[in-house]
C-alpha cells in the first residue's frame, strides 16, 4: 500500500517561527538539527539557548525561565526530554510551572540508534505526573494547533512528535484535543491509536478493510487529560477494540483505554498492539517496529483475533 507521507518533525522550527511571539525561548540539547529546531535558531537566535548534551541542566533552565514568566519550549528526543530528565520535569509539574516539552524521535522511531535512543517509555512517564498535558499531532496543521494549545496552556505540556513517516490523511477543520474518527466504513472494529502510530494504525485499517471487516479508525489526539467519554462513545458499539501505539503497551495508550474500560463495566474485548515488556533493539525503523509489532500485519491480526 502506497501512502503520500509527511515526517512531522520536518515541521517543528518552521511552526515554532509561525506561532512566535517575544516570551518564547526555545532551548536545544545538541540536537537542533535532527529536531529541526535549528530553524527557529536562524530566524530567532537571541532566543534560541544551546545548552549541550545537558538535559538535566537544560530542563532546569527551561523552568526557571518559565517562572520569570517566559514561555520554554525545551525540544529534543522524547526519550531525553522525558527519560534524562524525569526528576526536573516532576519538579516542573510540582510548582505547575509554563514549561513545555516538544518531542521529536519517539517510540522506535529512531531505528538506528537502537534501546539507549527509542522513547517507548515518555507517554508513561508524562501521564503520571499531576499538572501534565499530552499532546500527540499527526500532521503539520495538528502540529500548529497542538503548540498553540501549549501556547494558550498556563501550565506543563508534552507535545510527542513523529520523526518517522505518517500517512496524509484528510484534514478535518475541528479544536485540537480529545478524539477524531479519521477513518469510518461500519462497526466491527476500532482502531484506536495516538498520532506516532498512524502509518500501521492506517495499514491495518485497509487490510482488515481487504478483508471484507469494516470499522473505524480513532485518533486519540491529547492523552493526558485522557477524553475516556468521548473515546466511549466513539467505541461503545463496535465488536472489539485494538490500541496502536509507538511505545510500550504498559503505561500508554492501551494502559489508558484499559483503565477507561475496567471502569465500564461490559465492554467490547481490547487487544493491545506496541511494545512489549522488552529493550528494543537497533535497526532499520520499519524493521524495527515491525520485530516488536507495529505494523499493519500486526493490527489486522490482532482485530481479527479479537473478533
Amino acid at each position: 500500500m502506497k501512502y503520500e507521507t509527511v515526517s512531522l518533525r520536518d515541521y517543528v522550527g518552521k511552526t515554532l517561527n509561525k506561532l512566535y511571539n517575544e516570551r518564547m525561548y526555545v532551548l536545544d540539547g545538541d540536537l537542533s538539527g535532527a529536531t529541526r529546531s535549528a530553524h527557529f535558531e536562524k530566524e530567532h537566535p537571541d532566543h534560541f539557548i544551546e545548552l549541550g548534551i545537558s538535559e538535566t541542566s537544560g530542563v532546569s533552565i527551561a523552568t526557571g525561565l518559565a517562572m520569570e514568566g517566559q514561555i520554554p519550549f525545551y525540544v529534543n528526543f522524547a526519550i531525553f526530554c522525558t527519560g534524562s530528565a524525569w526528576t526536573q520535569v516532576r519538579m516542573a509539574c510540582y510548582a505547575e510551572a509554563n514549561l513545555k516539552l516538544l518531542a521529536t524521535h519517539p517510540g522506535m522511531d529512531n531505528g538506528p540508534d537502537g534501546a539507549s535512543h527509542h522513547g517507548n517509555e515518555d507517554i508513561a512517564l508524562m501521564r503520571v505526573l499531576p499538572n501534565m498535558r499530552i499532546l500527540v499531532p499527526q500532521s503539520p496543521l495538528q502540529l500548529e494547533q497542538a503548540v498553540q494549545k501549549a501556547l494558550d496552556t498556563d501550565g506543563p505540556c508534552y507535545i510527542r512528535v513523529s520523526r518517522d513517516a505518517v500517512p496524509v490523511l484528510p484534514e478535518k477543520d475541528t479544536p485540537f484535543g480529545g478524539v477524531q474518527v479519521t477513518a469510518e466504513t461500519g462497526k466491527d472494529f476500532a482502531v484506536v491509536y495516538e498520532g506516532t502510530a498512524l502509518m500501521a494504525a492506517r495499514q491495518g485499517f485497509d487490510l482488515l478493510n481487504e478483508n471484507g471487516r469494516r470499522g473505524r479508525m480513532i485518533q486519540v489526539q491529547e492523552l493526558k487529560p485522557f477524553p475516556d467519554e468521548a473515546l466511549w462513545e466513539s467505541i461503545r458499539d463496535v465488536r472489539a477494540v485494538v490500541t496502536v501505539e509507538n511505545h510500550s503497551v504498559i503505561g500508554g495508550l492501551g494502559g489508558a483505554v484499559s483503565e477507561m474500560l475496567a471502569a465500564r463495566g461490559t465492554h467490547p474485548p481490547l487487544l493491545r498492539v506496541g511494545v512489549p515488556d522488552v529493550f528494543t533493539q537497533s535497526g532499520p525503523t520499519a524493521q524495527v517496529k515491525a520485530r516488536y509489532g507495529l505494523s499493519g500485519e500486526h493490527v489486522c491480526q490482532a482485530v481479527l483475533a479479537a473478533l
